[in-house]
């Protein structure tokens, strides 16, 4: 269970984001809505302990982030605007050091996601070769290779075309039916079911 109490964000001297509460429970999903310059980006960034809020509190499974930041961590499969590869490695380098770190080796058969995600004859590619939509698709194949219960995606599905799209709609069906969280920034729709479902809009602030 993932919750925000009275989440205050600031960017610079002024406050983008201000009293956000929610209460994200395992198998469920939030979707945060928002015009550009609402905050979207930067309230997730602190949800996932990569911002620090400017007042109010993050929880996950009843437990304040800021308490145990290493096993908080542990959890999550965070996931920005940034693919976070290095370019000058292939495909299956780059899967390699992620899993090295933590964020692989599950239950999940790695063949089937990659091939799933339809990646898998890139494996032998060089990041920095591929297209930014298959970048994207090693990006979100990792993050279901990785595991994690609470997955923090911020506008995930960006750049994919809608086969990949369709393909990560199957994948947070899975996560959640295996009762994993999720929250997630998209200015895209999410194949996600409604009733797993809610919904956060955010307004732009005043300058």
């Amino acid at each position: 269970m993932l919750s925000a109490r009275q989440l205050d964000v600031m960017r610079g001297s002024r406050t983008i984001v201000a009293g956000v509460d929610f209460c994200v429970d395992g198998g469920a999903a939030l979707l945060i809505h928002g015009a550009n310059g609402s905050g979207k980006s930067s309230l997730i960034a602190a949800l996932a302990g990569l911002l620090p809020p400017a007042a109010g509190s993050v929880s996950w499974r009843g437990e304040n982030v800021r308490d145990d930041p290493v096993r908080f961590r542990r959890e999550l499969a965070w996931l920005g605007h940034a693919d976070g590869f290095n370019g000058e490695l292939t495909v299956a380098e780059n899967l390699r050091f992620a899993a090295s770190l933590g964020a692989g080796g599950t239950h999940v058969d790695e063949r089937d996601v990659l091939d799933r995600a339809g990646v898998l004859p890139l494996m032998h590619a060089r990041l920095n070769r591929l297209s930014q939509g298959q970048r994207r698709r090693v990006a979100l194949a990792r993050l279901v290779l990785a595991g994690k219960p609470l997955w923090l995606l911020d506008e995930p599905t960006e750049a994919i075309d809608d086969a990949g799209a369709l393909w990560f709609a199957a994948c947070i069906d899975d996560h959640l039916r295996a009762g994993g969280t999720l929250v997630a920034t998209t200015h895209r729709p999410l194949s996600v079911d409604a009733k797993r479902t809610r919904h956060l809009h955010l307004e732009r602030s005043a300058a």
